[in-house]
C-alpha cells in the first residue's frame, strides 16, 4: 500500500488513471479532483458520489470510449493487498456498486462480442455481490437485458421469471431494482408482442424511474411505444394514466404528436375526432403495422369507449338507456348495439341487464377511469344537479306536507 503524509495524517495515493483521464477530459477536471481527494482520504461515500456524477457525462457514451472500464478495473475494483492501490469496491454500498458496474458495462458496446464482454464483466461483478440480494438482482436483470439483446428470448424469459420470484420475497426494495426489473420485463413483452403486458410493465417502469434519467430520444421512443400498446392491447380500456403522464409531452412537436390526439379521442369515446385523426394522419398511421393490422379491432374498441362514456354521462336517477341512443353515440346500426353490449359485459367493462324486447340496457356499473379536469367538471355538474333536486324536493315537502316536517 502506498501512503503519503498530509497534515500529519496518512492518506492513500489513488492510481494514475485518474490524472490521465482528467488531462484528457478537461471539462471534468473538477469532478476528477473531488474523486481523487475523497479517495485519498478514504472518504468512500464522497468518492462514490463523484463517480455517479462523472459517469453521466456524454463523453463516456461515445463509440469506442473505454475510460469507465479502465476506471473501474484500476480505481474502483478491489486489488490484492500487496498492490499500490487496493481499490474500494468492497467498501461501497452494494446497490450503488451494482448500478455503477451496469453503467460501466455499457462501454463494451452492442456488437455480439461487446454483449458477451458485458455479460462476462457483469457476472464477474455479480460473483462478488452474492451476499447482497438487491445488488445481485440489479446485475442479473442487466444480464437478462443483454441476453435478450443477443436474441436469446427463452433464456431471457427464464432469467426474468427467476428475478421476479426473488423480487416477490422482498417487502421493500430500492427503487432502482424495481426500475431495472420493469424495464427488462417491458422489453421482453415487447419482443414477445404482448401489448397489454408491455403497457403494464412500462407504466410501472416509469413509476420507479425519474424522467430526467432518460434521454429525449428514449422518452420519445417509450412514449410512442406506450401509445401503440394502449391502442392495440385487447384488454386495455383505460388510457387516463398514460394521458396524464408527462412522458407524452416528449411527443409534442414531433412526427408522432398525432398519437396523443388519437389516444385522447379514444379516452373520451369521441368517434368523430378518431375519424379526423385517422384521415389527417393516414400516411403516418399506415407506417405502423400494429395499427394497420388491427383496423377493425380499433373501430370496435373506440365504440366500446364511446359506450362507456355515454353510460357515465347518464343521470344517476335514470340508468336505463335505449338502444337507439347507444346507436347514435357509437355510430352503429341499432341492430348491432346488443352485440356491442354483450362484448362490453364479457370484458367486465360494464354491468347491467339487456332487454331485447324493450331494446334497452339497464346499467348498474361502469368501469371507473382516471379523471382529468374535464371529467372532474362533469362530475361537479352532476353533483350540482343532484343538490338542486334535493333542494327542490325539500321545498316541495315543506310546502305540501308541513305537518311532517314540523
Amino acid at each position: 500500500q502506498v501512503w503519503k503524509i498530509s497534515g500529519g495524517n496518512m492518506s492513500l495515493t489513488p492510481p494514475a488513471c485518474l490524472a490521465a483521464q482528467k488531462a484528457t477530459h478537461k471539462h471534468l477536471a473538477e469532478i476528477y479532483d473531488r474523486i481523487e481527494s475523497a479517495a485519498s482520504n478514504k472518504l468512500w461515500h464522497q468518492a462514490t458520489i463523484g463517480l455517479e456524477e462523472l459517469v453521466k457525462d456524454p463523453v463516456f457514451q461515445t463509440e469506442g470510449n473505454k475510460d469507465l472500464l479502465t476506471l473501474y478495473r484500476e480505481f474502483l475494483a478491489d486489488q490484492p493487498s500487496s498492490s499500490a492501490w487496493t481499490g474500494y469496491a468492497s467498501k461501497m454500498n452494494a446497490v450503488k456498486h451494482a448500478s455503477l458496474a451496469i453503467v460501466v458495462s455499457k462501454q463494451n458496446g452492442d456488437t455480439p462480442e461487446g454483449i458477451d464482454a458485458a455479460i462476462s464483466f457483469l457476472e464477474e461483478v455479480g460473483a462478488k455481490l452474492t451476499a447482497e440480494k438487491e445488488a445481485t438482482l440489479l446485475i442479473r436483470m442487466e444480464v437478462a437485458r443483454r441476453t435478450l439483446q443477443k436474441g436469446k428470448v427463452d433464456d431471457a424469459k427464464t432469467q426474468v421469471e427467476e428475478c421476479e420470484a426473488i423480487l416477490s420475497d422482498f417487502q421493500e426494495v430500492d427503487a432502482s431494482v424495481n426500475s431495472a426489473f420493469y424495464l427488462v420485463s417491458s422489453l421482453l413483452h415487447k419482443t414477445l408482442g404482448n401489448a397489454g403486458d408491455f403497457y403494464k410493465s412500462s407504466l410501472l417502469y416509469l413509476a420507479y424511474t425519474p424522467l430526467d434519467t432518460l434521454t429525449e430520444t428514449q422518452r420519445q421512443a417509450l412514449a410512442f411505444d406506450l401509445g401503440l400498446a394502449a391502442l392495440c392491447g385487447d384488454k386495455i380500456y383505460q388510457f387516463g394514466e398514460l394521458l396524464l403522464h408527462p412522458i407524452l409531452e416528449s411527443l409534442k412537436g414531433t412526427a408522432g404528436e398525432w398519437l396523443i390526439a388519437m389516444l385522447t379521442a379514444f379516452n373520451t369515446g369521441n368517434i368523430t375526432a378518431f375519424e379526423e385523426v385517422s384521415t389527417k394522419h393516414a400516411a403516418a398511421i399506415n407506417e405502423q403495422p400494429a395499427l394497420v393490422g388491427n383496423t377493425q379491432a380499433l373501430r370496435e374498441k373506440i365504440r366500446i369507449f364511446a359506450l362507456m362514456e355515454h353510460l357515465r354521462d347518464m343521470p344517476a336517477d335514470s340508468r336505463t338507456v335505449l338502444f337507439s341512443s347507444i346507436a347514435a353515440r357509437t355510430s352503429l346500426p341499432e341492430e348491432e348495439v346488443e352485440l356491442l353490449l354483450m362484448k362490453s359485459l364479457s370484458l367486465g367493462l360494464v354491468k347491467g341487464s339487456i332487454s331485447g324486447v324493450d331494446t334497452t340496457f339497464s346499467v348498474s356499473w361502469v368501469q371507473p377511469r382516471v379523471m382529468d379536469r374535464e371529467s372532474v367538471g362533469k362530475q361537479l355538474s352532476k353533483l350540482q344537479d343532484w343538490m338542486d333536486k334535493v333542494q327542490r324536493t325539500s321545498v316541495f315537502l315543506a310546502n305540501e306536507t308541513p305537518e311532517i316536517l314540523a
